[in-house]
């Protein structure tokens, strides 16, 4: 017998690899993301032009400050004043240079309109949540006064509490002394 071969037409079966499938369900996210921030962008644009202003300035300013280093951002010149015990004002001027180099003029004031001055001299540091402070001497008359560095008193360390282009807080991590300066322009003096 003879057996006669017939060309059957199977249905063909499409089996879809897993990889595949991984691959589409992935270009689908892909595609949602990019058309939210499409949106997004584009309600971003649309406020900006019926005249809601896209970013305020207090944000740019804030965004400013976020770009540059904490050490950067204390650059400059600062002024504190605190009461002392017997009713003494503290009056200082820090000066932190960019190399690291500090110059702090202590007043502090009597009742009675006087004063006595105190300049401090030497470096300066910020890592970190850490800001602080060497002394390498005093100025006395215009005169410098070599510390003895190896005195334990003259390094201070403190814990930066907010530092901000205006303002700056810090503690201090042995007594626990809070200070606050603000940001003044190179010009300032002390009071007389």
């Amino acid at each position: 017998m003879h057996r006669q071969t017939r060309n059957r037409k199977r249905p063909q079966t499409r089996a879809v690899p897993a990889s595949a499938r991984r691959q589409s369900a992935l270009l689908g996210v892909v595609i949602t993301i990019l058309m939210a921030l499409l949106l997004f962008m584009w309600a971003q644009q649309a406020r900006a032009a019926i005249g809601d202003a896209a970013i305020t300035a207090g944000q740019a300013e804030e965004t400013l400050d976020m770009a540059k280093s904490p050490r950067e951002v204390f650059v400059g010149r600062w002024y504190g004043e605190d009461m002392e015990a017997g009713s003494i004002t503290k009056r200082w001027l820090v000066d932190a240079f960019p190399d690291g180099v500090f110059r702090i003029t202590f007043r502090f004031y009597e009742d009675d309109g006087g004063y006595r001055e105190q300049i401090e001299v030497g470096e300066w540091g910020i890592s970190g949540p850490v800001y602080f402070l060497s002394t390498k001497g005093w100025v006395d008359d215009g005169m410098f006064l070599k510390a003895d560095t190896s005195n334990g008193q003259l390094y201070d360390a403190y814990k930066i509490l907010k530092l901000e282009q205006q303002v700056f807080e810090y503690e201090h991590f042995v007594n626990g002394n809070r200070y606050q300066v603000r940001r003044v322009d190179t010009g300032f003096t002390l009071p007389e």
